[in-house]
Parts: structure tokens; C-alpha cells; sequence
């Protein structure tokens, strides 16, 4: 066993020196990355700060578009008011329709003055009154697929009108001015017909001056005006954009800069399209030839740094290591300690990962006569010798931890059947008093158990140690080298606090057996 135990050493020292070799290998691969890195910072940073310029006018580029955008639509609604802002059209639109207004004050008038191309009156009744294509006026049966089209809208400035209007004699007006004041009336979208991008306006028809509405939903202005390429060039060349156009998102060219325009939804969506300006061009220009000289002085300088940081880093987190395992673990044996074995009941327990389990505490019987006779030296030989037997006698079935001088504990979390755990007990006794291999010759101890489990003999982690502690000295008591189980007959005797000195303590009870321990010649081999 002891053989066993120390090329299982041996082979743990190995592992925790590729360990080592393998962070001093990462370390040296990080400061070979940071310098690499180092190096492409510094291209990394002229290419940011171009990027930083594209981006800087690209948004001023989007802000110039959505200007523009606005401005448009603004002149639209600007221009259709003078109708559907006017005490006259408000009278010639009501109940019966004034055609000599339509003629004079519509077909020649918004055509020929402001280009709108199409304007239709929609009723409360959502039929449409009047369609004038630029300076005809046709039939209302022409304009029901404009209306369709552009329904959304008109539906969109009645709801307008309705939060918006004031009551004035029993009827309602509107007091601001429905295209210049803070919250205009008017709802716009871009929308593509018969194959060309058209800006549209629908406002309610409202008085300026004297006249009211009755109540009730009125009568809206649907118009439509063309967006030409004569009139996208001359913004594009107004803004500075090369090729600019508006068109549907499948057609946007390929690298050209876009912004959504409209209300429409993701399939019927018009953008704004044009060729974006690249001032990084010129950043690159001017600025590589300094910073590849600045790059190979500094990958030099952080080579070097990098090298005596691996060092470092290397060497505190061998010290760290170190440090974290004698936390949880006990120097001499290399078992869990109390503190580990606590905690980990307590989170077994508490999360409820198991539906059982088992606690032993293991006391060794005249271990102190061998710490008297031969040294503390023999005495830690055998701690770790017992600390192995006993390791191998739980294998897989649960963790074994060192919580005093010469006092261990385990948990069981798989066999916990109670003659299972006795005969695994009962190996245990076995193989610890099998004799122990020291310098100059061998010795022997024994060894007291006490089983109790959880959460038949106690419902917490502090009372099941204790009642496998208790059941731990009546097995001391009743001639040691044996286990004891908490239910067992005779485990109901007063509490350990009540006992005095020497019933908590076997050992002080009976010096003539601490003579246990003795030498023997070893044999040749």
C-alpha cells in the first residue's frame, strides 16, 4: 500500500509539473500574441479612425437625406393646404360638389403651380368624390386604386383631425395652422405606383378663417406628386451625393449607402439610395508611413515586457495553487479538511441531491504510543499510511476527509445499506490495523467507527456528525476496533457533554493499552 501510495505521489508530481510546463507554455503563447496584437493595434487604429470618418459622414450623410426627406414632404403638404386649408373648399366640397372650384382652383391650379399630379376628395363614407389628374379632371371611378392605396393614410388624418379639433357654436375647426404648427394634421408616406416612387399627403379638408365642420368624420385630401429624375439629381447635386435616387430595397445597388423612407411596411419599403463618400482613403494616405516605423520599436519594447511578465504570472500562480488546495486540504495526508467536509455536506444536504447518505467518524485506537515511542515523524508515516488504506477502501462510494490529529471522517453517498456499510466498516477496521511499515521497523494502531445516517438518525448536517460521533465512543467503549451504528442497542446512553474526562476519552481511561505500538526487526528480503 505504501508502494501504491507513493507512485500515485510520484504521479501526481508529475501531472502538476506538465501543469506547470503547460502555463509557462500559454504564458509565453499570450505575450507572443500580445506582441503580435501590439503590432496590428497601431493598423488597427488608422483603420478605426478612418472608419471613424466614414461613419462621422455617413451619418451626416443620413442626416442631409432625412432633411431632405422631410423637406420634400413638407413642401407637399405646404402646397396641397392651400385647399385643404381654406374656408372655399371647405364650402365647395361639403354636401353637393362645386365643380367650377374644382376646375379653377384645383385642375389648373395645383398641377400647373406646385406639380402635383394627382389629387383626389375622399368622403366620410370612404367613396371618392373628386379625382383630378394633373389639369383633368376625370371620372371617381379612376381614383379608387389610389384610395385603396393609400387608405391607411386617410384613415390615419381623420384619427388626426378627431384628437385635434376644437368645438366652436355647436360645430368644430381647427385653430392651428395644419402644416406649420407643432403638430400638424397631415400624414405622409412615399409609395411606389405603376412603377414610380410617388410622395403622398392625406390631410383632413378644414377651414382657415370663419367656416366649421359639422360633426362627424371629413372630408380628406389624398395627393400625390411624382418623384422625378430631374428632381432626384438636382438633390443629389444639392446635398453633394452621387447618384442619388429614390427606389424599393430590391434595387438599391450594391455598396450604395440606403436609409428607409416612408411608413410602409418591410415588403412595400422605399429607399433612399446613394453613393457614400470615403474619407478614410485619404487618412491611410498620410498617416502609414509613421506609424510602421512607431510599430517596430514598439513590438521590440513588448516582447521584452512580456517575457518578464510571463515570469511573474507564472510564479504567483504556482504560489496561488498552493495556497487554494491547503484551504480545502490537509498538508500532511492531502485529504479534504474539516472545513471542505463541512461545506460539502452542508450543500449536499441543503440542495437536496441526495435522498441518504451516510457519515463515518473513524478514531484511531493508540495512536498516541506511537507518537510517544517513536517520533512524530513515524506518527505523520502513519497518518498517511491510514490515510490511503482508507481511501481505498471507499473508492468511489464517497469522500474521505482528515479532521483532527488522528481523526477522519467519511461521507457515503452510494452502498448505504446498513449491512454493506458494516462490512465496508469492518474493512476498514481490517486494513488499519494491518501493520504500518515505519523507519526501523512497524507499527500498528486500530481503529474506532461510528455510523450514523442522514436523515434517518438526524435531519442536519452538524446533528448527523454528531450522532455518528457519539456512536463513534460508545464503539470506543465498548472495546474499540469495531463500528458502531447510531440505532445500535446501547447507543442511547447519556450525551457525549455529560461524560466526563475519561468517557470522552478512552485513551485517558486506560493507559496500559497506549503501550500498543512495537518494533520488529524486518526481515532481509
Amino acid at each position: 500500500m505504501v508502494l501504491a501510495n507513493n507512485e500515485k505521489g510520484r504521479l501526481m508530481a508529475r501531472w502538476m509539473k506538465m501543469r506547470e510546463s503547460n502555463i509557462a507554455v500559454g504564458i509565453y503563447l499570450i505575450c507572443a500574441a500580445v506582441v503580435i496584437a501590439f503590432s496590428v493595434s497601431n493598423a488597427h487604429v488608422l483603420m478605426r479612425a478612418g472608419g471613424i470618418a466614414d461613419e462621422v459622414r455617413a451619418v451626416d450623410e443620413r442626416d442631409l437625406v432625412r432633411n431632405e426627406v422631410t423637406r420634400q414632404i413638407e413642401i407637399l403638404a405646404r402646397d396641397q393646404s392651400q385647399i385643404s386649408h381654406w374656408d372655399e373648399a371647405v364650402r365647395a366640397l361639403a354636401s353637393r360638389i362645386d365643380w367650377e372650384f374644382v376646375r379653377e382652383e384645383m385642375a389648373d391650379w395645383l398641377w400647373d403651380d406646385f406639380g402635383i399630379q394627382t389629387t383626389i376628395v375622399v368622403g366620410p363614407d370612404d367613396v371618392p368624390r373628386v379625382m383630378v389628374f394633373e389639369d383633368d379632371i376625370l371620372a371617381v371611378e379612376e381614383a379608387q386604386r389610389h384610395v385603396d392605396l393609400g387608405f391607411d393614410l386617410i384613415a390615419a388624418a381623420r384619427e388626426v383631425y378627431m384628437a385635434k379639433r376644437l368645438p366652436r357654436g355647436g360645430r368644430f375647426t381647427i385653430l392651428a395652422h395644419p402644416v406649420r404648427s407643432p403638430a400638424p394634421i397631415y400624414v405622409s408616406d412615399f409609395r411606389l405606383i405603376d412603377g414610380d416612387v410617388n410622395m403622398i399627403v392625406a390631410q383632413a379638408i378644414v377651414p382657415d378663417d370663419e367656416e366649421t365642420l359639422p360633426d362627424g368624420l371629413p372630408n380628406v385630401l389624398l395627393t400625390l406628386k411624382p418623384l422625378t429624375q430631374p428632381m432626384m439629381e438636382a438633390a443629389g447635386e444639392k446635398l453633394g451625393l452621387g447618384n442619388f435616387t429614390v427606389t424599393p430595397g430590391d434595387r438599391v445597388p450594391d455598396g450604395a449607402a440606403s436609409m428607409r423612407v416612408g411608413r410602409a411596411g418591410d415588403a412595400d419599403a422605399l429607399y433612399a439610395s446613394w453613393t457614400p463618400s470615403r474619407p478614410s482613403a485619404v487618412i491611410w494616405e498620410q498617416a502609414l508611413p509613421v506609424l510602421a516605423g512607431v510599430v517596430a520599436l514598439a513590438i521590440l519594447a513588448l516582447g521584452a515586457v512580456a517575457l518578464l511578465y510571463g515570469r511573474a504570472l507564472h510564479r504567483m500562480q504556482k504560489s496561488e495553487a498552493r495556497n487554494r488546495f491547503l484551504a480545502h486540504h490537509d498538508a500532511l495526508t492531502g485529504l479534504p479538511n474539516r472545513l471542505y467536509f463541512d461545506r460539502l455536506l452542508e450543500d449536499i444536504l441543503s440542495r437536496g441531491e441526495q435522498d441518504s447518505c451516510a457519515v463515518l467518524c473513524i478514531d484511531l485506537d493508540r495512536f498516541k504510543a506511537v507518537n510517544d515511542t517513536y517520533g512524530h515523524s513515524a506518527g505523520d508515516a502513519v497518518l498517511r499510511t491510514v490515510a490511503s488504506r482508507i481511501l481505498a477502501a471507499v473508492k468511489g462510494r464517497g469522500i474521505a476527509a482528515r479532521v483532527g490529529g488522528d481523526e477522519f471522517i467519511v461521507l457515503l453517498h452510494e452502498g448505504l445499506g446498513r449491512d454493506a456499510v458494516r462490512l465496508l466498516c469492518d474493512g476498514i477496521v481490517e486494513s488499519i490495523c494491518a501493520e504500518i511499515e515505519i523507519e526501523g521497523g512497524h507499527a500498528s494502531v486500530g481503529a474506532s467507527i461510528g455510523v450514523a445516517w442522514w436523515p434517518e438518525d438526524a435531519r442536519t448536517a452538524k446533528s448527523v456528525i454528531r450522532s455518528a460521533d457519539e456512536a463513534l465512543y460508545r464503539a470506543k467503549e465498548d472495546g474499540r476496533g469495531r463500528a458502531y451504528l447510531a440505532d445500535d442497542e446501547g447507543a442511547g446512553g447519556p450525551d457525549l457533554e455529560s461524560r466526563g474526562p475519561e468517557q470522552r476519552d478512552p485513551e485517558r481511561r486506560d493507559p496500559d493499552e497506549r503501550i500498543a505500538a512495537r518494533v520488529a526487526p524486518q526481515t532481509p528480503r
